[in-house]
């Protein structure tokens, strides 16, 4: 029989953000026992790749691990592979950062294991054509991707027993496909069946070689693997049966396998990534048109799945607005960083938390929750705003910019002073798309709209029992509680802050809350006209006029920042031109990104009055309310919110349901605080509001 060689390589990651514990989990249920048995078979080698905030966590709490680590690359036995240091896409960030990725991962390694890697991960094997000569710039000479990859530019399996050669202006890199077959297989299936398919590839090819990178977290974190794979010893059976047929399937390292083969010939890759994230990119609908054609095409869709092109990673910033808000700040702050002079002190470290803020997770979602979990966001927005304070200590920001921040050819209005960075969208209803407190520093408005997904269809039948077998998580339909259903309710506009709107006479919070039609008139896309400020303030005033059935409004709107006390200010000026009064429920929206909403330690406050339910995530109305405030006891702040005149507050939390990998999941996003006057308007009398939102932190 024909002889394999056999490519076992894991790439194991934690994003930038995620909670200690979880690493701590991931550590004990994976990471450890997959050395732990790896060391005990001496003839097995792999590959291996962990991510910039592993290893940091490594060296904190594990320091051990590093250097038995370093110890089996040091024997041969282990490949390090680079790649982006907190893992980037990296065709989506500046090709400087992307250099400063790669390169901050080759020295970390070289510096703490000895050892200098030649191949890389590339984050989600997202690929486009450019990646070569910025690849090679860095050093690496060969990466995996996923063999439809291969596939979508007629590379047929027979010619896939190797590795190819792909250029970019001439620099040219080894691409290894990464075998579909096998991330499927192994560990869910028995490792006889897994053997099987090894002999089959060594009858139906001479000496193939056979590569499989893929989660290291499928080996004890995904649901049902840990138990499959250790308790029920299959990584145990697994080693034992490569070591027991060394003679005919031999694991050999990407390094191994560059150096003495020779490449089955040239490629060039298109644009793309592997098959299930092309679906996720996909907006709703698009998803829909798919799922008909894999049904028309039955049983063979998976025999054509690799020629469906289906949708792309940069697809999530079009489908998820709030993601391109964060990438296209990202942008602008790198851009800002750069520009730093190099002998400044902060230069190195504002620059460190660029990069961080370009962990790729929270820019997207499919079956792992990504930009859907607030706290993975919130970390983005932590990292961006760290180093947007290290720029303006050395450089002058305006106070007041026009610019398009978050590139729809729209200019937006960036307000800034010592205290705020507040972006209004006078295009948009004149809302508040950001209102980020550099102190703390934290973004209050890092907020996510609920809009339909595509497996919400699948929710409502979703099994709620726990699912312990071990089986690829595409495979899994659970919800981790019932009646998700009930929460599957969207949102008409995105969740800005002072969004406008005059309510029906017999609209409710509920109506809100549910999505249902509650506004005789919204705002939240209707432009205002930019008018002159007061020489001398750091604001904003806009004007809109509006026509009613019995006459027309105009609405002045000022949103200024209070330097002296540290106030961000917004000022109403409502005018009836009818001949008749005008009765008016005006509302003003804002929508609150405050984490934790069933937490004890954070909570709302009416000034003298007990809520019959005080948490983040209550609902209910109060009337007549002046002052709210959101208490966090935690990170020891106070957002305060005072209403003049006093108004009717509105409150309800906006949860998500989204997929993850353990099932369908509820989701905390933020709290959606409405404050609605009645307003009762003669003709040619003015009506003023006001809102008056300071931060107060404790200690």
């Amino acid at each position: 029989m024909n002889s394999v060689d056999f490519v076992l390589g894991l790439h194991c990651h934690q994003p930038v953000g995620n909670f200690p514990e979880v690493f701590e989990q991931a550590y004990r249920d994976s990471y450890l026992p997959f050395i732990d048995a790896f060391d005990r078979y001496p003839t097995v080698k792999a590959v291996l790749h962990y991510t910039g905030p592993l290893w940091e966590f490594f060296l904190e709490e594990h320091p051990d691990f590093v250097a038995r680590l370093a110890a089996l690359a040091e024997a041969g036995r282990v490949e390090f592979l680079g790649g982006g240091f907190y893992e980037p896409i990296l065709t989506v960030i500046p090709p400087e950062d992307a250099r400063a990725q790669l390169t901050h991962m080759r020295d970390f390694l070289h510096h703490h294991t000895g050892h200098t890697p030649h191949g890389a991960w590339l984050a989600e094997r997202v690929w486009e054509p450019q990646l070569p000569s910025l690849l090679r710039s860095c050093g690496i000479r060969y990466l995996a991707v996923d063999d439809t990859h291969f596939h979508r530019v007629g590379v047929t399996a027979e010619r896939l027993g190797g590795y190819h050669l792909t250029e970019d202006q001439g620099q040219t890199v080894g691409v290894f496909p990464i075998s579909a077959a096998l991330r499927y297989i192994i560990p869910f299936k028995p490792v006889t069946e897994v053997l099987d398919h090894f002999r089959d590839e060594a009858r139906r090819r001479k000496n193939p070689l056979l590569v499989l990178v893929d989660d290291g977290e499928k080996f004890g974190v995904w649901p049902g693997t840990n138990r499959w794979v250790y308790e029920q010893g299959w990584l145990e059976h697994f080693f034992q049966a490569l070591s027991e047929n060394v003679e005919w399937l031999r694991t050999v390292t990407l390094k191994q396998a560059y150096e003495e083969r020779e490449p089955v010939g040239r490629v060039y890759l298109p644009t793309t990534s592997y098959f299930e994230l092309g679906e996720w990119a996909l907006p709703q609908e698009g998803q829909q048109y798919l799922a008909e054609l894999k049904s028309l095409l039955g049983h063979r869709a998976q025999e054509f799945e690799a020629l469906i092109a289906a949708g792309y990673w940069r697809g999530f910033l079009a489908k998820y607005p709030e993601a391109n808000y964060m990438h296209k700040r990202m942008l602008r702050l790198s851009t800002a960083v750069r520009a730093l002079p190099t002998a400044c002190s902060y230069r190195e470290e504002a620059q460190e938390h660029v990069l961080k803020a370009q962990s790729n997770d929270a820019y997207w979602h499919g079956l792992f929750g990504g930009v859907y979990l607030p706290h993975l966001r919130d970390a983005v927005w932590h990292h961006l705003l760290s180093a947007e304070q290290l720029v303006r200590k050395a450089t002058p920001l305006q106070s007041v910019e026009h610019t398009d921040v978050d590139a729809d050819d729209q200019e937006e209005v960036v307000l800034r002073d010592a205290h705020w960075t507040a972006v209004v969208t006078p295009h948009k209803g004149g809302a508040l798309v950001e209102l980020s407190h550099m102190g703390i520093p934290f973004n209050f408005l890092n907020t996510l709209a609920r809009r339909p997904e595509g497996y919400h269809a699948q929710v409502r039948n979703a099994a709620t029992e726990p699912d312990e077998s071990a089986k690829s998580i595409h495979e899994r339909a659970t919800a981790k509680q019932p009646g998700l259903e009930q929460y599957l309710q969207y949102d008409r506009h995105l969740r800005a802050s002072l969004v406008d709107y005059l309510l029906l006479p017999e609209a409710t919070w509920k109506d809100l809350a549910a999505g249902r039609e509650a506004q005789t008139i919204g705002f939240a896309a209707r432009p205002f006209a930019l008018l002159p400020l007061e020489q001398g303030r750091t604001g904003i005033r806009m004007r809109r006029c509006e026509e009613l059935p019995h006459g027309a409004l105009t609405i002045h709107k000022r949103i200024v920042l209070a330097n002296a006390d540290g106030a961000v200010e917004a000022h109403w000026d409502i005018e009836n031109h009818a001949q008749h009064p005008a009765r008016l429920r005006f509302g003003t929206e804002l929508n609150l990104a405050l984490l934790a909403g069933d937490a004890p330690d954070r909570y709302l406050e009416v000034p003298g009055r007990v809520l019959h339910d005080a948490k983040l995530a209550s609902a209910g109305e109060e009337r007549n309310v002046r002052t709210l405030r959101c208490v966090n006891r935690w990170d020891g702040w106070t957002l305060t919110i005072q209403a003049t005149p006093g108004a009717d507050l509105w409150r309800y939390p906006v949860h998500t349901v989204n997929n993850s990998e353990a099932g369908f999941e509820l989701v905390y996003q933020g709290t959606c605080a409405v404050f609605v006057w009645e307003v009762v308007l003669p003709p040619e009398v003015h009506w003023n509001g006001q809102l008056r939102i300071t931060v107060r932190q404790d200690g």
